[in-house]
């Protein structure tokens, strides 16, 4: 993998004391070195040799090639005027291994070459053992370099893991997002759906039948009462959530709140029989959620898109292994050429599945299927609709 050096704009501090402090050991390491008898003793160049390459480390966050070349034009001085060999050599490796860090992989191991040229040269001019020089060069050059290439992957894998969890993170969030409007169209549209209804019937019975009237008035007000509830509920939920959390999460409606539906729907006018087998307990939360979410829809269906008093029968089947066969089925209601003027503010809209611009069986599809379920929805004769979902069990999923 390919990187190029990452330039900082300012020296930071804890770099000036890192080189300060090699320049320092540099310095004083220098000035207590043992000269052999064929060395030159040390004199101001070796001392401005030595601060030099100890000094120049402050900026290899900035440039560390540049680094690298400086720290190796002072050693070959260094070697070239054969003063005693020694601490001069310590910002070598370090050169080295911030080269490794901060260059691409060519880049580190072209520097390595070029400070061992141009020491090779310094060694020469010096009348070093070149072989000893070449070897001890290759060594610690080699190795600084792969540390530095080393860490620099450490680094890498530890962005990507923290960019990784942070994409995790927003896909949790959005996911929420996602789960929470459809909670909320599934809400409102199934109160808009029965205040419409019944807000016609009412409209007409209002002056000849007011104690009938008085009953739709009041499955509105429920409706509506239900729906601000749950709007709330939801609202608070976001209000309160933890800001630093993957997502908000909601109250979560099970299959044992599906009795719940059927009994609005009861009172909303509608004949619902619910017929229900197995162990609802065994059905995993997320497909609880699911088929309650859809049996609502498939409610508010029949409802909005039906004529009045609908007859629907919801079947509910738990398997041993926890899997589930659900099925909601309406006879259409009686149409508005039935009833004539009795529901005449009630006008019926498009048929499930007709071109209506609604997403409630959209949003059911996506939550069957995210929870690992199959549905089929469509007409049954003579007038009505069916919908049928089957979750397989916890294994298979």
């Amino acid at each position: 993998m390919m990187k190029t050096e990452t330039p900082v704009r300012t020296v930071q501090l804890v770099d000036v004391a890192a080189a300060l402090l090699i320049t320092g050991l540099v310095v004083v390491g220098t000035s207590q070195v043992e000269a052999e008898p064929a060395d030159r003793m040390v004199d101001g160049l070796a001392f401005a040799c030595s601060v030099v390459a100890g000094g120049v480390l402050m900026f290899w966050r900035r440039s560390a090639t540049t680094v690298a070349a400086v720290v190796a034009l002072a050693i070959t001085v260094y070697l070239a005027r054969r003063y005693p060999g020694g601490p001069v050599l310590l910002p070598g490796p370090i050169s080295m291994l911030a080269l490794g860090y901060m260059a691409s992989r060519r880049w580190a191991w072209w520097g390595v070459a070029g400070l061992l040229a141009s020491t090779t040269v310094g060694s020469v001019i010096g009348g070093e053992d070149l072989l000893f020089h070449l070897l001890f060069i290759v060594g610690w050059g080699a190795a600084a370099v792969l540390a530095g290439q080393a860490l620099a992957a450490r680094g890498e894998r530890a962005a990507a893991e923290r960019e990784r969890i942070a994409h995790a993170h927003e896909r949790a969030l959005a996911s929420e997002r996602l789960r929470i409007a459809q909670d909320v169209h599934d809400s409102v549209a199934h109160a808009m759906a029965t205040i419409n209804v019944q807000s016609g019937v009412a409209a007409h019975l209002v002056n000849h039948k007011p104690e009938q009237a008085a009953v739709a008035l009041e499955a509105i007000r429920t409706a509506s009462r239900d729906a601000l509830e749950e709007l709330g509920s939801i609202l608070g939920v976001l209000r309160d959530s933890d800001p630093d959390s993957a997502a908000p999460r909601l109250p979560l409606n099970s299959l044992g709140d599906i009795s719940t539906l059927v009994e609005r729907a009861r009172a909303d006018g509608a004949t619902v029989t619910l017929n229900q087998t197995g162990d609802g307990g065994l059905v995993s939360p997320p497909v609880g959620v699911a088929a309650y979410r859809a049996v609502q829809e498939a409610l508010t269906n029949a409802r909005r898109h039906g004529g009045a008093n609908p007859v629907v029968t919801v079947t509910i089947d738990v398997g041993d292994g926890g899997s589930l066969h659900l099925t909601v089925s309406d006879d259409g209601g009686e149409t508005l050429a039935t009833v004539g003027a009795e529901v005449a503010g009630a006008e019926p809209v498009a048929a499930p599945g007709e071109s209506s611009g609604g997403f409630g069986l959209v949003g059911m599809r996506e939550r069957v299927e995210a929870t690992g379920g199959s549905l089929t929805v469509g007409p049954m004769p003579p007038s009505g609709f069916l919908v049928d979902i089957v979750w397989p069990d916890r294994v298979s999923r």
